[in-house]
């Protein structure tokens, strides 16, 4: 009977293959992401200083004769490089992008096919309490524009991580930067290996294969494009991601009987929890756990890191980096709530049969795509639509990564690290020789991430780790002026260590049984009886949890926050006792702007002079010295130029319309 039950299982998913219209629109997909790469390597380049850029580069915020690092090409000179002309216009776009292409990027690039496929089955199998993940969204976007952007886009730096130099030395700065290469090393491969293995089961396609193919048609449009090819080609994909899960929840919603059916049988499931306030830590999805913890994982990502912060520096200004963050956050919101949709949806339609059960789902990434197929795969080009949605995704967040890491690989290893200053062709050579090293490592890495079994899960314990930490020190930096560099050596070390033991520990005791997930319950009464063959519907039994380590037990959303508050704790103790910061001698320009009131006003002699290079360049309003010394909006100033001396340089620097406040 188990014959007949696995050939019954083989037959339900030879009835739903991909059609020939499906494996166009995955085609089409491939060609359409190569086509961009193409187009903004070869086509849409700039052919110089002299670059007419867009719109937003005739504004008035963006008017310095050039910012105040630049590794591009020497001003009226033309770099001989194939695709992007300089470095500054493949890494960064000119600084020239506009808002809405980089808001749609950050949505593309932050949601992977992890966020896809594992958002629903999160809700199939803890309940609705992950929802209330939005929250915490909208409250990153308001910390990242007020606390950290503004300091990024006054110093108007290549890699966010030149910032940690300038604050405390180079060490500090060195660290970081390996440790985002190490993290975005560990999670390349993830981001092909997931959508490919969901491939795989809807097509039966060798997964390597697909998983290659994939990977060089992302290495080809990274490596001709640069930042503008990324940024444009997330663009369109995010839409084809929008697009294929809308679709699949409006179809599969119809299909059911409307959403008041969804919501009666996830309530009679018990699905619906928004309010879980069980203040234990240990509980996987709860009030506190989501809003605070998910409010420290998002901001961590979302404020520091480089794959963010390098699209923000690629706008000409604070307003249109604000503007993108804002359509980001929305964004995601809509997303996220979308996907969490789609698990009620896969509750909705699996409640009296689980898929997992009965054997016809291995995994959790597995269940979203089986039902694709089993709900709309008679409908030809909606499976293949679903597909190239999942593969948008995982093609959006490689090439931000292959894209980000080149430039820390250039700016942080090679010139901070090394202290090697290439010429331009030089570095051309070496950042597009590293966009093709790592994306094939990561193709590499599908030949044995299959085989290390757990290695997926201690990966994505290493990046929250590596997010945690960095963000923490970055804090550190801004909101603490009286930290210094010991504060900052200490504080990061100490939080990488406890935040890497609870996270580790966690994942150990995991794999060894002694801590399971607890699931909400399923039934596989509506099945079919040749499925049910072989199948003992038994009440899950948990091991008692109690003999585990505490730190180990904590649910997942802690981690972060665990790493955040250890940096700021010890930093801000090793500060003080080993001699804090005299601020009255510190560059409030390193500090967020949110801080100025409490500085002292001889700081405020020193704006600026933390650069290592002197030049013009433009900071927002935001980022003026907040203190009642007369201050002018809008100027474009010298690098150490005192507050005293403002009205004299804007006199000669400004436009005679400029309008001028004190």
């Amino acid at each position: 009977m188990a014959t007949g039950r696995s050939t019954l299982a083989e037959s339900l998913r030879e009835l739903y293959q991909f059609s020939v219209v499906d494996y166009c629109m995955f085609g089409l997909m491939l060609l359409l992401s190569a086509a961009c790469g193409i187009y903004f390597g070869f086509f849409k380049r700039s052919t110089g200083s002299g670059d007419t850029g867009t719109p937003e580069s005739s504004s008035s915020d963006d008017e310095s004769p050039g910012p105040r690092r630049s590794s591009g090409a020497p001003a009226g000179k033309k770099a001989t490089t194939f695709g992007s002309s300089t470095m500054d216009e493949y890494l960064l776009g000119s600084r020239k992008l506009k808002a809405f292409p980089v808001a749609m990027s950050l949505v593309a690039g932050y949601i992977s096919g992890v966020t896809i496929l594992g958002t629903p089955s999160e809700i199939y199998n803890f309940g609705t309490q992950y929802w209330l993940i939005v929250v915490p969204i909208l409250l990153m976007g308001y910390a990242v524009c007020t606390v950290y952007l503004p300091v990024f886009c006054s110093l108007k730096l290549n890699s966010s991580y030149e910032y940690l130099e300038l604050r405390f030395n180079t060490h500090v700065r060195s660290i970081a930067s390996v440790m985002f290469v190490i993290d975005e090393l560990l999670f390349l491969p993830m981001i092909i290996y997931v959508p490919a293995l969901a491939f795989n089961q809807v097509t039966g396609f060798n997964l390597y294969v697909i998983g290659a193919i994939v990977c060089v048609v992302c290495i080809f449009y990274t490596l001709l494009g640069g930042i503008k090819a990324v940024v444009f080609t997330d663009a369109w994909q995010v839409v084809v991601m929008f697009i294929s899960v809308v679709v699949v929840v409006i179809i599969g919603t119809i299909a059911i009987g409307g959403p008041d059916v969804i919501w009666d049988r996830s309530v009679e499931g018990g699905r619906i929890d928004f309010f879980n306030m069980n203040p234990s830590m240990y509980e996987r999805q709860t009030f506190w756990a989501v809003l605070i913890g998910g409010f420290f994982y998002w901001t961590s990502f979302n404020s520091v890191n480089q794959t963010m912060v390098q699209r923000y520096m690629s706008l000409p200004n604070l307003k249109k980096a604000r503007l993108s963050i804002a359509m980001f956050t929305v964004g995601m919101g809509v997303f996220v709530s979308v996907c969490c949709y789609a698990g009620l949806l896969l509750y909705g339609k699996y409640y009296e049969c689980d898929p997992a059960t009965i054997g016809l789902v291995t995994t959790d990434d597995q269940l979203f795509p089986h039902y694709v197929m089993e709900a709309v795969g008679k409908l030809k080009g909606i499976p293949g639509l679903f597909i190239a949605g999942v593969f948008g995704a995982a093609l959006s967040s490689l090439s931000v990564v292959l894209n980000s890491t080149s430039a820390v690989l250039l700016e942080d290893i090679l010139k901070g690290l090394f202290r090697v200053n290439p010429t331009p062709f030089v570095a051309n050579i070496f950042v597009r020789g590293s966009v093709i090293v790592l994306g094939l490592a990561a193709m590499g890495c599908l030949f044995i991430i299959e085989r290390l079994g757990g290695i997926l899960s201690v990966a994505s314990s290493l990046s929250a780790i590596a997010a945690g930490t960095t963000c923490g020190i970055f804090t550190l930096g801004m909101l603490i002026p009286w930290s210094n560099t010991k504060g900052a050596l200490f504080g990061g070390v100490s939080g990488a260590l406890l935040s890497g033991w609870v996270s580790l520990g966690s994942q150990f005791a995991g794999a060894s049984g002694e801590l399971v997930p607890h699931k909400l319950p399923v039934s596989v009464d509506g099945c079919i009886e040749d499925l049910l063959t072989n199948v003992t519907m038994v009440r899950p039994a948990y091991p008692d949890e109690s003999g585990v380590f505490p730190l180990y037990r904590l649910s997942y959303h802690w981690i972060t926050p665990i790493g955040v508050l250890t940096v700021l704790i010890v930093g801000t103790i090793v500060s003080f006792i080993t001699g804090p910061r005299d601020l009255r001698y510190i560059d409030p320009e390193l500090i967020s702007p949110v801080i100025h009131r409490f500085l002292p006003q001889e700081s405020f002699g020193h704006y600026g002079t933390a650069s290592k290079t002197t030049g013009v360049v433009v900071f927002a309003e935001e980022m003026k010295p907040q203190t009642s010394m007369p201050a002018v909006t809008g100027d474009s100033l010298p690098y150490g130029t005192t507050t005293d001396q403002n009205l004299q340089v804007s006199r000669s620097i400004h436009k005679p319309n400029a309008t001028k406040s004190r």
